[in-house]
This record gives C-alpha cells, structure tokens and sequence, in this order.
C-alpha cells in the first residue's frame, strides 16, 4: 500500500531525452580538478602533494573528525596543483589538480574482493566511511554516520528512494536498470549493520521497467517490497518518501531515525556494495547531461573531478544558444557560471537549458490564491517569505519556521503570480541561522 503526502505539485518530467538510454562511460580527461570538500560535514586536508605521483583509489583528501568523508583519485597521475578552485555549491574551495597519465593503475591492494557476510558490523561500516560513501541523491552526508544511530535507538525500517522526482534527471533510473543486483547487494549490507526487519524501496510509477526490474531483484529478500508511488514533486524527499511508504509523519526539526527509519539512495546502495565487495571507493558518478541545448543527451559515468565543459564535448556539444547551466534538476538544481567548473560526488545531472526553457513571465503582486500553502509539503506559508524577507522581520520569520522548508520549489512552481519565493526563503534561511549563532 502506498500513501499520499500533503502539497507538492503536478511537474513537467522532462525526462523523455535520456529515458531508457544505457549509461556511456566518457574517457577520463587529461586534468581532472578534485574538490577536498565534497560532502556535509568537517572540512577534508589534503593528504597529498605538489608533484606527487597518486594511483587510481588513493585517498587524496581527509579529515579526522567523524561526520566527513575522503576524496579519492579517480585514476593515476601526478598532483599538477593544490589551489583555490570554483566549486559547483559553494563558490570557492580548495582542489587538487590531477594530472592523468593514462595508465589507470590501481593503487595497492585496490580493488580487493570480500566476503561481506563474514565480517562484523564495525567492519562494514569502516569500509563504507574508508570509500568515502555519501548521500548520493544530493545531499552528500556521510552515509557511515547515517547508519550508525545512537545505542539507544531501533531502526525498524529500511527506506530506498528510487523517486528522482526531479524533472531530466534519469541517472537513478538508468542504475536500477543495469546495476538492480548491486543494490540489492547493497540493501543487504545496510540491512545487516541496521537490524532492519523491513524493507521498502520506493520508486515513482513513471519508471516501469525500473519497478519491473528492482521488484525481480529484490524477490529473494524477506519482508522486502517494491512500491509504484504517484508521480508528484518532490516525491524523492526523505518526508515524503517516509510518508508515502509508510504513512508516518516526520515532524520538522526530527530526523527518520526518531521514527525508526533510515533513508538511502538507490545509486548510494550501489555504491556501497562496490566499497564492501570489491574496496572501490566512489571515484565516478552517473551523471543525467540533458536540457534542449544538448546535441546528444546522456547518462554518462564520469570520473569526479570532470569538468562541465568535459561533460559536454561528451555529449556532442551544444546544438544552440545556452540560456542557463544547472547542476541537478531545474527545480532544486543550482546554476553555473562557467563551463570548467568540475563535478563532485553530488552531481546527478546537468543541464544546459535553452532560453525558451528558462522563459519566466514577470513577477507581479500576490493575490492571496493560497496555491504555495497548499502545495507545500512541509505545511509552510510561502506567501509570506517576501514580504518577511523584504522587511527584515528574520525573528518573525524564525517563529513561522522557515527553517524547516526543504527549498522543493513547489511553491514557486504553482504560482501564478510568478513570485520569488524560493530566493526568499534562501535569504531568510541563512539571516536566521545568523541570528542563531549570536544568540550562542
């Protein structure tokens, strides 16, 4: 049985460009920028030098703190820089420069087969965090912290989000197809090192094939179903997801495990089974490259550390007048400036969109419809953002919980008045995080 969550909105999928293709691996590019910092949590060092050989799998970047995640070289080469780079999320930061030399070659003792069944629940999560395992859906936490709850605390549920309700992307899609078996391998790790006794793998009924094929891979698992969720924005957030699947409520400011869950990604599951089974920590990603300007749009395993400009010769290059470059989906994705900026363990998708795709009417005075309360997922007012932000009422804005909106768009997405609630929101976000830091 599956259920339905509260808002969201009705979305143009978009999906038709790449639905069904087979992912293309791209050859590795003669310099590849590896950002240190690629995920939620303290900031990595690098571990390595100006001038220094490295090897494909060798940990390049790490911190010692236990919510981080190591960055890996994606193939073998020589350390060309260590300077400030542009970063795709957060403007500037510190990468490694590598020069490929070719070759591939591993470093020692990588890969490595195991036997997952024989070692112990320590040992399992060790290799998740040691290949530098992330939320691969976009939020890039450390998948190690995720599944490691307090001691005082029974996951009950396992919740895998095959959704990828965002409009182009179809990177999840195309892993589900072809790599069903790894997943489920990696469903089987979580579950043991969770003490999970249900499974769930939730998947948006606009992807049949995916549903046909995980529904066969996931038969020789107990208490482990398959669900077609109503294809609705944003289906693939973790509250809607738990909703959906389970028809629990996660209350803002909790996390799933307060109810008993995890959350994983389905190209997360993938991805585990790869640094358990055979040591490969993740150094490539399936990327959706997509949107009308694109001459051949893609599913493409790139190594991390390509550039956007990489990614498009891949794909044939641009057929027309790019109107915007977004890393992610339109809805939540985040634009570009440049073409040589590189991906990150976070990238699913890219997208040069055309000016007919980003047309945008005028902006023009709310009209108290009330279409943004109802579609908000989180049971929020947006239609207040704009005016709290323009007045600089942030203490307001912190009583009417804008901290608790999850920046889905769906609001933004049924407006009719075309206002700019989601830039809004993200001012009111981050003045309200400020007023709480000097509070402490």
């Amino acid at each position: 049985m599956v259920h339905t969550f509260r808002g969201g909105a009705k979305v143009r999928h978009e999906k038709h460009r790449t639905e069904g293709k087979l992912i293309e691996r791209m050859p590795c590019p003669a310099i590849l920028t590896i950002h240190t910092v690629q995920h939620i949590g303290a900031p990595n060092l690098p571990l390595v030098e100006k001038g220094e050989e490295v090897r494909k799998g060798q940990k390049l970047a790490g911190a010692d703190a236990f919510v981080s995640a190591p960055v890996h070289a994606p193939t073998s080469g020589v350390v060309a820089d260590i300077r400030e780079a542009v970063h795709p999320v957060l403007g500037k930061g510190t990468a490694i420069v590598l020069e490929t030399d070719g070759h591939d070659t591993w470093a020692e003792g990588l890969p490595a087969e195991s036997d997952w069944r024989s070692m112990d629940v320590s040992q399992l999560r060790e290799a998740v965090k040691e290949a530098g395992i992330v939320g691969l859906g976009g939020a890039t936490f450390p998948t190690h912290v995720k599944i490691t709850p307090p001691d005082d605390v029974a996951i009950e549920h396992l919740l895998i989000n095959g959704a990828e309700c965002e409009p182009y992307l179809t990177s999840d899609d195309a892993i589900m197809r072809e790599r069903s078996e790894d997943i489920v391998t990696g469903i089987e790790i979580l579950r043991k090192v969770l003490g999970a006794k249900q499974v769930a793998v939730g998947i948006e009924n606009n992807k049949p094939q995916a549903i046909e094929i995980m529904t066969k891979a996931c038969a020789r698992l107990e208490n482990c179903r398959v669900a077609a969720l109503p294809s609705r924005y944003p289906q693939g957030a973790e509250r809607s997801l738990i909703k959906g699947l389970l028809d629990l409520w996660l209350p803002g400011g909790k996390l799933p495990m307060s109810l008993g869950v995890v959350v994983q990604n389905t190209t997360t599951c993938a991805s585990i089974s790869d640094a358990v089974l055979r040591g490969v920590p993740i150094i490539e990603k399936v990327v959706t490259v997509s949107g009308e300007c694109v001459a051949e749009p893609k599913n493409v395993l790139a190594p991390i550390g390509a550039t956007w400009r990489d990614l498009l010769d891949f794909c044939g290059g641009l057929k027309e007048e790019l109107g915007r470059l977004v890393m992610g989906g339109p809805m939540m994705g985040i634009s570009q400036n440049s073409f040589d900026i590189p991906m990150i363990k976070g990238t699913s998708g890219l997208l040069a969109l055309s000016q007919k795709e980003i047309e945008r009417k005028e902006e023009g005075p709310c009209i108290r419809c009330g279409n943004c309360v109802k579609s908000c997922p989180m049971g929020l007012e947006p239609l207040d953002w704009p005016v709290l932000a323009r007045k600089r009422k942030w203490t307001e804005a912190e009583k009417k919980r804008v901290l608790e909106c999850v920046e889905c768009g769906s609001c933004e997405y049924v407006c009719p008045a075309n206002r700019h609630l989601l830039q809004s929101v993200k001012v009111l976000k981050s003045r309200v995080r400020d007023l709480q830091k000097e509070k402490k």
